[in-house]
């Protein structure tokens, strides 16, 4: 399984946790203890979302498409400046 994967299977995992807090809060209300967890999970969500961003941006860099694309990128850049 690669990182990239993995991220993704455990940000489902939390987004599913945090929408049972959601519930459990419209429902009953949290305690403090209840409403601190709550927070720490939303706060891993949001972390494991800029993990995964960032593991997919390392991909794209590294696939054999992305250089392909800088030297087009590059070859356009050199012929509007008028070089």
């Amino acid at each position: 399984m690669t990182y990239t994967k993995l991220l993704e299977r455990k940000g489902e995992i939390l987004k599913r946790t945090v929408e049972t807090w959601i519930m459990k809060e419209n429902r009953d209300g949290l305690d403090r203890q209840e409403a601190h967890i709550y927070r720490n999970m939303v706060k891993e969500l949001h972390q494991n979302e800029q993990e995964l961003n960032g593991a997919r941006v390392e991909a794209l860099d590294k696939s054999p498409d992305s250089q392909a694309d800088e030297a087009v990128s590059a070859k356009h850049e050199v012929i509007s400046q008028g070089v």
